[in-house]
């Protein structure tokens, strides 16, 4: 993957690709397996049937220097949900801290590091609250894809091709490695097996970018569970910040890189 060292040892079995994959990545036309679909669709089911829900993820993303070369930088994200209308990220990264909230009234985003934050009253559901903020406020909250109230049509509107690649062992946990490809990106997940269909990894190429950078997700601590208080969504500023407008703070919260498959050209 790009964000390691060139520092592998590349055995011949790595060398080569297997044939199945081989004919999967070169089939002509407009395809998604219904394998694939069905995946997808199963993990989004899973998530549009939860009232609440959390996540971490890990994330390590990259940037091109003008001489062209690539740069990884790493972050963290802890992001809620309650449905229909709340919705909390607190993302940290080596590029710079975000927190924003929604929570059915107004819309904040802060910059704890600058001692600046920005608010705008909203109403409506979650979904209307981020497509807000992707198209009129110009900033992509993490991993927003997956907390639409139907992921699999946030994931796979765009999507030309698809196909399962087969099992996969991550971090000890099993799962189901699919890919896709679009016009303007290739992506990958990697969804949990049994009774929790919940993402556990997810992979971006920008191929129509110089040297194709990557951003690479990897979840944790999903739960389903708990009881998420109101207090979790309700903006906390700290003394003495500065109100700035929107615009001023645009593209800060996607720092680290990735944009929601549904804003992807």
């Amino acid at each position: 993957m790009s964000f390691q060292r060139l520092a592998i040892i590349l055995t011949l079995g790595t060398l080569i690709l297997h044939p199945a994959l081989a004919a999967k990545s070169t089939a002509p036309g407009v395809t998604i397996e219904d394998s694939a679909r069905r995946a997808i669709q199963g993990m989004s089911d899973y998530l549009r049937a939860a009232k609440s829900f959390s996540f971490k993820a890990d994330v390590q993303y990259d940037d091109i220097l003008p001489s062209g070369q690539t740069i990884t930088f790493s972050a963290h994200n802890s992001i809620s949900l309650q449905r229909p209308n709340a919705i909390f990220s607190d993302h940290t990264s080596d590029t710079g801290n975000r927190k924003f909230w929604y929570n059915g009234r107004e819309i904040c985003l802060l910059d704890p590091l600058n001692g600046s934050y920005a608010t705008e009253a909203f109403s409506g559901n979650s979904d209307k609250a981020l497509e807000h903020m992707i198209q009129v406020l110009k900033f992509t909250p993490p991993l927003a894809d997956f907390i639409y109230e139907n992921p699999a049509k946030a994931l796979l509107g765009h999507t030309i091709q698809g196909f399962v690649v087969g099992k996969s062992l991550i971090n000890g946990t099993p799962t189901t490695h699919l890919a896709f490809v679009d016009e303007f990106i290739d992506w990958q997940i990697w969804i949990e097996d049994g009774k929790l269909p919940v993402p556990v990894r997810f992979a971006i190429t920008y191929k129509t970018v110089k040297n194709s950078p990557q951003y690479v997700a990897t979840f944790s601590e999903w739960d389903f569970s708990s009881r998420l208080p109101e207090s979790l969504f309700q903006p906390e500023i700290p003394p003495g910040a500065v109100k700035l407008p929107f615009l001023k703070q645009s593209g800060s919260f996607k720092a680290e890189g990735q944009k929601s498959l549904t804003n992807r050209k």
